[in-house]
């Protein structure tokens, strides 16, 4: 299944870059064909140019692998390098090993001097199990000057790092490292092929060889790093990210790179200042503020939630439906109900049959007092959802805790609890329409059994400890109280509970 899912990615990337070649296959497109699609002419028994171009119709409907056979008949035919280099990475694009062996062999004939020639030919010995070979070949395309020869051996550790070629890419880069005793870019080559193949052993000997002749070297240091890391040394990794962050304290992408390190090592408050330090040094990347958004909201940092999130829709330049459903709340969790409600106003634009924008904007209304407003979002999901248990449950719930309306809301809540009985919400709404009506002793086993199924929920604690409290249990009233004070201590029906009762 991996193979066939890597010659599907290869197949796609092909068809997206035919480039100039299309041209010809567009040509072709044009000729007389069988039954079967073919040209009317067997293109392997015309000419070389005929040849080319039904491999090239082949390749823009996507078979490769016809491409790729048609090229090979005709490759030992054809007098132009760029046609057979063509033909070549095509054939090995498509896994056709033999195809893509003959086709390279020929494409060196034609031009013996062209590095990209060798390296491809480096490249098929190593799919076809030739490490010595292989090594042998992606030496000779190294440039003879040494800058370029560094960024040679640069690309070529991304190209042997690739999951896609045979493990023994590691055996390959060693070799070719061996080969080149005093090149320090060869060395760091070798790390970072070692890092990709799970060899961090390996990558920090060759790391630690590279910064024995250049100890400041930025590179280097990160692999070093990355190797640590792959070694589970994270703390002495995390030295260095601090060492090379103390030095360049704006460089976002190493701030990055360090915060993704500490999440993967759970070091979430850690982690979640790094994120803070890039949002408020204006960071714009989706993938550093997407993260953030992340980090954020699962440690409770909503206001840094909050400003991540309007900054990577600005970038963006529209807001879709998720991010303002997502702002809404962050700004109801903050406290700052006005500005949510003027959210949840905007995303409804064009979207009056969403239900749940509705029912967040009926909370929102709630939140400012507009009990009127959110019993008519409440009551419109409920025409379109006769069965939307949690808006049921809402208006209900809205209506026996904060109107004369008990017994209406009560009727609604016992039909979300006939909807969805095992909802901790809904029972605990079963219970305070209970009391609501005067009967507390009755409200008491649907609280216990809301605040076991919840671990002591604020809410849940403030109602049943105000039953506890009226029955003349206040110890056990203040126990419970306390117990979810100290997690959550600001909460203000917990806190309006216990001031006005205790």
């Amino acid at each position: 299944m991996k193979r066939f899912a890597t010659r599907h990615w290869r197949q796609a990337r092909w068809r997206r870059g035919l480039g100039g070649f299309l041209a010809v296959a567009l040509m072709v497109a044009c000729a007389p064909v069988k039954d079967d699609g073919r040209a009317a002419v067997d293109p392997v028994e015309a000419s070389p140019l005929t040849g080319v171009m039904a491999a090239e119709l082949a390749a823009a409907r996507g078979d490769v692998e016809r491409a790729s056979r048609l090229y090979d008949a005709v490759g030992g035919r054809l007098g132009d390098a760029d046609a057979v280099e063509r033909g070549a990475r095509l054939a090995l694009l498509a896994d056709d090993l033999a195809a893509a062996r003959r086709l390279s062999a020929r494409w060196i004939e034609l031009a013996p001097d062209s590095h990209d020639a060798l390296r491809l030919q480096g490249l098929v010995r190593l799919r076809n199990d030739d490490v010595e070979g292989a090594a042998a070949r992606l030496l000779e395309s190294l440039p003879d000057d040494p800058g370029e020869r560094d960024v040679a051996l640069d690309g070529l550790a991304r190209r042997l790092s690739d999951r896609a070629l045979p493990a023994q890419s590691l055996q390959v880069m060693v070799a070719i490292a061996d080969a080149l005793p005093q090149s320090r870019a060869a060395r760091l080559a070798l790390a970072r092929v070692a890092i990709a193949r799970e060899a961090p052993r390996i990558a920090l000997e060759a790391v630690d060889q590279a910064l024995d002749r250049q100890p400041d070297l930025r590179s280097a240091r990160l692999l070093r790093a990355d190797a640590l890391l792959a070694l589970d040394r994270p703390d002495a990794a995390f030295v260095i990210f601090a060492e090379l962050l103390a030095a360049s304290p704006d460089n976002a992408s190493l701030r990055f790179e360090y915060a993704r390190a500490l999440l993967e090592r759970e070091r979430e408050a850690a982690a979640l200042e790094e994120f803070r330090q890039l949002v408020e040094a204006g960071a714009t990347q989706p993938r550093m503020l997407n993260a953030a958004i992340v980090l954020a909201l699962r440690s409770g940092a909503d206001e840094l939630a909050l400003t991540a999130l309007r900054r990577l829709r600005a970038g963006a330049g529209s807001a879709t439906r998720r991010s303002l459903l997502l702002e809404g709340r962050l700004l109801r969790r903050l406290g700052r109900a006005g500005e949510s409600l003027e959210v949840y106003n905007r995303a409804l634009e064009g979207r009056s049959a969403d239900a749940e924008l509705r029912y967040a904007r009926a909370m929102a209304r709630i939140a400012t007092d507009d009990l009127a407003g959110a019993e008519t979002d409440l009551r419109r999901i409920i025409r379109d959802d006769p069965v939307h248990a949690q808006a049921l449950n809402a208006l209900g719930y809205t209506l026996v805790d904060q109107t004369p309306r008990i017994d209406e809301g009560a009727a609604l809540i016992e039909e979300a609890y006939r909807i969805r009985p095992e909802s901790a919400a809904i029972i605990d709404s079963m219970g305070w329409a209970e009391y609501r009506q005067g009967r507390p002793a009755a409200a008491l086993e649907y609280l216990r059994r809301a605040h076991e199924m919840t671990d002591g929920a604020p809410e849940i604690a403030a109602h049943l400890g105000e039953v506890l409290w009226v029955l003349g249990r206040r110890d056990e009233a203040r126990a419970i109280w306390r117990a979810a004070a100290s997690g959550h201590s600001d909460h203000p029906v917990l806190e309006e509970t216990m001031e006005r009762l205790n």
